[in-house]
């Protein structure tokens, strides 16, 4: 049963009793709702509004919890970019915090983690050190439980984001006479000519995204109000 929650223009945030705990459900108001006003309405929602949390026993906010901080964090283009502009340096330079992993075809790129498996940004106190700047994954991930449409619009952005940023980071080394690095890799057989332009490419930021430019027709009609 859909109860209280944020509901602003573009964007609406419920809560959902979901196999009996209190999560959440996400509706598009309007046809050029952007992944920034997805993201704007759901840190509000964080913030704002009472959930189901898995945290620790005597914890009542987020603010040094790591719970989250020892999963994979898959990357788009924008996050990178975010990245980039934090740090002030170049799409070569940034790989030195990214993870890249290649079996065949298929190339993933996520956030370095330590040796004891936490993000690289995590610092000692349990903050994250460019939490103005976290990726997408970040920024929409709640420790409490969300619709199957949530957790597929999560996808979709992420897989068509970071198909962008293959391909721009293929480019990038290529102009130097290198290949991409690899950390890991699996019979690898990659073509720039494989990773083609998107909805991503050429943007700066999540405000220029439109969100049924980059989510299958059917969801988008699911998720539209």
């Amino acid at each position: 049963m859909l109860e209280r929650g944020i509901m602003l223009k573009m964007i609406e945030i419920k809560h959902l009793k979901i196999e009996g705990k209190m999560g959440y459900d996400i509706k598009i108001r309007k046809k050029y709702a952007t992944i920034q006003n997805l993201l704007e309405n759901l840190n509000r929602f964080i913030e704002q509004e009472p959930l189901q949390r898995l945290w620790p026993p005597g914890r009542s906010n987020c603010y040094g919890c790591d719970l989250c901080c020892y999963e994979r964090i898959p990357l788009t283009s924008i996050d990178v970019k975010q990245i980039m502009d934090f740090k002030g340096i170049s799409l070569i330079g940034v790989f030195k915090y990214l993870w890249v992993e290649a079996q065949e075809k298929a190339i993933d790129i996520s956030l370095r983690r330590k040796r004891d498996g936490s993000c690289t940004f995590l610092q000692s106190n349990g903050t994250c050190a460019i939490y103005e700047k976290r990726p997408f994954v970040c920024q929409t991930y709640i420790c409490c439980p969300s619709t199957a449409e949530v957790n597929e619009l999560r996808s979709q952005v992420v897989n068509q984001g970071m198909d962008e940023l293959v391909r721009i980071s293929l480019q990038a080394f290529a102009l130097r006479g290198q290949t991409l690095p690899l950390n890991f890799s699996l019979r690898p057989r990659i073509r720039s000519e494989d990773w083609g332009k998107n909805v991503f490419s050429g943007k700066e930021d999540y405000s220029q995204i439109l969100l049924r430019k980059v989510l299958s027709s059917d969801l988008f009609e699911q998720m539209l109000l």
